[in-house]
């Protein structure tokens, strides 16, 4: 006669049952952390946002709402306003989402929703718009350690009293990536395929590709939310870069100061390709400085000795530019 073993389960089912019970807790208490630590940033942030405090900022989030359960942490709005009470100037934007991973909150990503309308106190404007355009972010107890940005098919439009015309600028991407590195700031900003036009869409530069890397001394602390500081300071334009239509190229690097004033000063090396593209290329942007186009053409092609292309040392002192002894224009101060 077969017999049955009444007295209770197996050990393997005790066991089962066990872990089941634990992870039931373990999601129970996971769960109600989830949510106490999302009902505090909502508080938090509501404190902040659609209030009309004595800071020099007003922000307002329509909807301000918590997502991302179980794994992700974060928070969206359908439509963001921010105004200075001090400038007068009022930002306005469309929908904004924020979401880090629940176990690593110092990094997040950031989304915003175009288009984006500034509007400032001088009568000036600028409306912006894109196909996608996200930001990510790395913090620590100090603040911002590094922020990056990438857009995709971006425009916008600048009109301000101190310009004749409304000019629009487009590009298929645009990047930009801020460090602090050891104090310092490091940046690097990229646009792909940019064109610059009139109000009328006439195109003022060719379809150009550009990139900038610099470095400048001491200013690391600004992504830690502290403000510029004095103007004067030094740095390293570690690479500029310019590609054009047919082949057009040049490159400048070298360090640089920027005095109290803003104007910059520093020796460049810079080289060009393409010498006499060049020379049609800017005689096109610049028809009225045609006589100092071809001097410096001129002057280029000697140094190259046959050649297509040149290196030379590009000279600014406090916002003069030169080359040899031609003068070529002006910086204004920052």
């Amino acid at each position: 006669m077969a017999t049955h073993d009444t007295a209770g389960s197996s050990p393997v089912s005790r066991k089962m049952r066990r872990l089941g019970i634990a992870v039931a807790i373990f999601v129970g208490l996971y769960s109600a952390g989830w949510f106490y630590v999302a009902s505090k940033i909502e508080t938090f942030l509501g404190g902040i946002v659609n209030q009309n405090g004595p800071g020099a900022l007003n922000v307002e989030c329509d909807k301000l709402a918590t997502s991302g359960f179980p794994f992700y942490i974060g928070f969206s709005c359908d439509r963001t306003v921010v105004g200075d009470k001090n400038s007068g100037n009022l930002l306005s934007a469309g929908a904004l989402t924020a979401a880090a991973r629940i176990y690593n909150p110092g990094s997040a990503v950031v989304e915003l929703a175009g288009p984006v309308d500034l509007t400032m106190e001088d009568g000036g404007s600028l409306q912006a718009n894109w196909q996608q355009l996200r930001a990510s972010f790395r913090a620590n107890f100090s603040g911002l350690s590094t922020l990056s940005s990438e857009g995709k098919v971006l425009s916008m439009t600048l009109r301000s009293p101190l310009l004749p015309d409304a000019l629009t600028l487009a590009a298929a991407d645009g990047q930009m990536h801020l460090r602090n590195h050891s104090g310092d700031l490091d940046a690097a900003v990229s646009a792909a395929s940019l064109s610059v036009t009139d109000s009328t869409k006439t195109a003022l530069l060719p379809v150009i590709s550009t990139s900038v890397e610099l470095t400048m001394d001491g200013k690391g602390h600004m992504l830690e939310g502290a403000d510029f500081g004095a103007k004067a300071m030094t740095g390293t334009l570690t690479s500029f870069k310019l590609e054009g239509p047919g082949g057009l190229y040049g490159e400048m690097s070298g360090p640089f100061t920027v005095n109290d004033e803003g104007y910059i000063s520093g020796t460049f090396t810079t080289r060009l390709e393409k010498l006499a593209l060049w020379e049609t290329t800017l005689r096109g942007v610049f028809p009225d400085a045609g006589d100092t186009i071809s001097a410096v053409t001129t002057l280029l092609q000697g140094l190259a000795k046959g050649k297509d292309d040149v290196t030379v040392k590009l000279r600014v002192d406090d916002g003069a530019i030169s080359l040899s002894f031609l003068p070529l224009g002006h910086i204004p101060p920052l």
